[in-house]
């Protein structure tokens, strides 16, 4: 073998492991968008997706939308769906992929989607009076994206909003780089890295990381602090576990690319809860009282010492409070 033949030998070799690894995402990909195919009651999406949906309407309203984040499903607002049911008429639903929801593969898996995803629960289940918006991490991207998206039902049809541990600047921290040139190179290493985790789905949903036990202290770690609930993180550990890791892969590449800063001019318009951890691993707790002094006078900032990223779950006492409180100021305004 000739000298040149041997230096192009890793290439190839490279570029045939890229090629198959495509090939059997992509076959993946078909497989899991025809086992995920959603369960009534049910929302069906501008794409054809069946949301998984629940309503309890014992009062006539406001409405309260509740969004999960990325790995869990709706019931992980179970506490908030028990303590506000009382207050307000409530919808809580899977998002894409998650829960009993369906899926029809990556290309949906935006924040953008997501926020689309939620101007339709609104506009079908929000009732005929004033809508509250809540969002746990990346639901709170998906109002965030649906503000984006459609500023006008922010003072309109939607009258308040929660962010929880959540932010609007990009998950890699390319804004606090000192040079462009690292926000670039941060922006581009984790875009690479989102792909490479698409690329080893197949491999991932075979060998599910969440599954095994270090996996799961894993997530305990990044998602809870302190001593929390045993009952709270055997479920979301389930939860986490029962979302495909071709889902989990999926969304990555759009959260790598993460930006609605842009999006919280439109909640200017309504009373905002913004509320957070101060022992949040995922999302760095300065993000909240940042987001809280961008949107101005009308957000009140709630910051749960010791919480960890699922406050609602570990500390559901003081944000169901939080969510009475901003529900009294929406009630006010309206």
């Amino acid at each position: 073998m000739s000298a040149r033949a041997r230096r192009a030998a890793p290439a190839a070799l490279a570029t045939a492991a890229l090629v198959a690894g495509a090939l059997a995402r992509r076959a993946d990909a078909r497989r899991l968008a025809r086992r995920t195919t959603g369960t009534s009651p049910s929302l069906r999406t501008d794409d054809g997706v069946r949301l998984h949906v629940e309503v309890a309407d014992e009062v006539g309203a406001p409405t309260v939308v509740l969004v999960h984040g990325i790995g869990a499903s709706a019931e992980m607002y179970d506490p908030q769906w028990t303590a506000l049911r009382r207050r307000a008429r409530l919808v809580r639903y899977d998002q894409r992929g998650h829960g009993s929801s369906g899926w029809a593969g990556g290309r949906g898996a935006t924040v953008e989607q997501l926020g689309r995803d939620l101007g339709q629960v609104v506009d079908e289940l929000g009732g005929d009076g004033p809508v509250v918006v809540v969002g746990h991490s990346m639901g709170g991207m998906a109002v965030l994206a649906l503000a984006a998206g459609r500023p006008e039902l922010f003072g309109s049809r939607i009258a308040g909003a929660a962010l929880m541990s959540t932010r609007a600047a990009p998950l890699t921290g390319a804004e606090r780089a000192s040079t462009p040139v690292t926000a670039r190179a941060r922006t581009r290493l984790s875009t690479g890295g989102a792909w490479a985790v698409w690329l080893m789905a197949p491999l991932m949903g075979a060998l599910h990381p969440f599954r095994s036990r270090p996996g799961q202290r894993l997530l305990r770690r990044q998602l809870f602090a302190g001593d929390p609930p045993v009952g709270a993180v055997q479920a979301m550990s389930r939860m986490w576990a029962d979302t495909p890791a071709g889902v989990l892969a999926a969304y990555l590449r759009s959260l790598t690319t993460y930006d609605q800063r842009p999006a919280i001019a439109a909640l200017r318009a309504v009373p905002v809860l913004v509320l957070a951890g101060t022992a949040d691993r995922t999302i760095p707790p300065r993000s909240a009282p940042r987001m809280a002094a961008q949107i101005g006078e009308r957000a009140e900032l709630v910051l749960v010492p010791g919480a960890g990223h699922l406050v609602n779950v570990s500390h559901p006492d003081t944000v169901d409070a939080a969510l009475g409180a901003l529900l009294d100021r929406v009630q006010a305004a309206t």
